[in-house]
């Protein structure tokens, strides 16, 4: 009896783990839940770089050099887009947002670093 029992636990034992890769394989990858910067605004941008400075999820040194070039932009503070940044939503081309805050801890700073380097091409 044992010896039958053997060959029929190794194929339980392997069809579990057939399972479990194909679960793995189908989990979303990391980069499906961070939002598309690509079709941000100048003033959002500069907003959102604003955000996360404040709460340190990004390098103070290389956001506040673009801040700086951002800055000399007439009129980039005083738009809508900018106070929308500065509460942590990026405003993205399809109408909709996303917030910083409402983000898993391990999305934030790479969301961060995203803006920081699209920020960049406004300059």
């Amino acid at each position: 009896m044992t010896k039958l029992l053997k060959p029929v636990l190794l194929i339980a034992a392997l069809g579990c783990l057939s399972q479990v890769a194909q679960a793995q394989m189908s989990a979303p990858s990391i980069t499906s839940g961070l939002p598309n910067v690509s079709s941000m605004t100048a003033g959002n941008a500069a907003g959102v770089l604003q955000y996360c400075m404040k709460n340190k999820l990004v390098s103070s040194s290389s956001a506040g050099a673009v801040l700086d070039g951002l800055g000399k932009k007439p009129d980039l503070t005083k738009s809508a887009d900018y106070a929308t940044g500065q509460s942590g939503k990026i405003l993205t081309g399809s109408g909709k947002g996303t917030s910083i805050a409402g983000m898993q801890p391990y999305l934030k700073s790479q969301t961060c670093n995203m803006v920081l380097k699209q920020a960049k091409h406004f300059l």
